[in-house]
Parts: C-alpha cells; sequence; structure tokens
C-alpha cells in the first residue's frame, strides 16, 4: 500500500519540484505533504559536526506542494 502524501528521493514517481510556503526547494530528500515537513540538504553539502559518517540536513515545515514534471 502506497502513501500518496509521502515522497521521497527513488519511491519511482519521477521528477516533481516541490515547494515549502511557494518556495522551490532543492536537494529534497524527502517530503511528507500532510504533516507539512521536508528533509532537505543543503548546498554546498556538508559533513555533519557531530556524526563525521553523515552528511548534514535540515528540516523544513510549513505549506508543501509537489508539482510533477
Amino acid at each position: 500500500m502506497r502513501n500518496e502524501d509521502f515522497h521521497y528521493v527513488s519511491d519511482g514517481r519521477g521528477r516533481r519540484e516541490l515547494f515549502v510556503n511557494g518556495n522551490e526547494v532543492k536537494s529534497c530528500v524527502w517530503a511528507d505533504v500532510k504533516r507539512g515537513v521536508a528533509c532537505i540538504h543543503p548546498h554546498p553539502l556538508r559533513m555533519n559536526k557531530r556524526k563525521r559518517s553523515e552528511i548534514y540536513s535540515r528540516k523544513l515545515r510549513g505549506d508543501i506542494t509537489i508539482e510533477f514534471i
């Protein structure tokens, strides 16, 4: 069963654009439209200061809109 409100990088639904509060966001890892949360990797990529084996990520909250290309 597929959750239509949850999007992630390799879910097989094709390319799409992500908007948080009307602003386009690049490098999104996953997004939950229903809860209004998106996890992104800011550009340029950098390592997490505390966990050197992980890439730094941020969670954005707000009105999330997905547009398929």
